[in-house]
């Protein structure tokens, strides 16, 4: 009867032992993070592919320094309590969540974001992935506009849609410089300047087209929507906070 309850016993411990080692294997962090500014708002965007049944959902983390304490600088989620966001889809999913926090234009933040779980068979009764990237991003102005003339934050004139030997042209206003980045489809893909010595005087006009325009320090970035010059645009006057977006 002693060797039943012994051998009992240690296929207890073994069976709970394995069930630890494969939830705790199950928590992938999340991966391709990028950090979207808006006006007055930021969004993070990330691929998750979680399996854990104890998956609860994922934390986010917002702060003015690139360093954060897990899980205590986390953004409570509903109730003040964690995850930030519940969300239990165990497959391969691309997440975009607007960051819950009061952002300001113009100000560099740092984000992250970590999947989360509660689980009593670990000493904090809970697991957070490490974070594996912090990205950082500067909310700024926004809008859209129509028209020949390419207006931008309150109005600020950066060019305007012409023509040079019937070729459609953009010719920025004086004191603008433009630069061309290619057909795009989102205004949200990245657009990082690796040159600053390639703005020009003209760039082609392509429905599509995706064009950063130059003044000392300011910066417009300006998305051709369709053929009726449907425009988005953003606006950053600080050169050294552009993170690309």
């Amino acid at each position: 009867m002693r060797k039943i309850f012994l051998l009992l016993l240690l296929f207890l411990l073994v069976s709970c032992a394995d069930e630890l080692i494969t939830v705790l294997d199950e928590y992938n962090a999340p991966y391709d993070i990028k950090a979207i500014p808006g006006d007055g708002k930021v969004s993070i965007s990330f691929i998750s592919g979680i399996l854990a049944s104890d998956f609860a959902g994922f934390n986010l983390y917002v702060g003015t320094v690139n360093s954060f304490k897990q899980p205590d600088d986390a953004i409570l989620g509903a109730n003040n309590v964690l995850p930030t966001v519940e969300y239990k889809t165990h497959t391969r999913s691309n997440m975009t969540i607007e960051i819950p926090h009061t952002f300001q234009n113009g100000t560099r933040y740092f984000v992250t974001v970590t999947a989360y779980g509660t689980n009593d068979l670990v000493t904090d009764r809970y697991f957070e992935t490490a974070i594996s990237k912090i990205v950082q991003v500067v909310p700024r102005p926004e809008g859209t506009g129509s028209g020949t003339e390419i207006k931008v934050n309150n109005g600020t004139k950066v060019g305007k849609v012409g023509s040079i030997s019937q070729q459609n042209i953009i010719n920025p206003e004086s004191g603008w410089s433009i630069q061309y980045f290619g057909y795009q489809t989102n205004f949200t893909d990245i657009t990082i300047i690796t040159n600053l010595n390639a703005f020009d005087s003209s760039a082609p006009y392509i429905v599509g087209g995706l064009y950063v325009f130059k003044n000392g320090n300011q910066l417009a970035k300006v998305w051709i929507k369709d053929s009726a010059n449907n425009y988005q645009w953003s606006y950053n006057n600080n050169l050294a906070l552009w993170n690309g977006l």
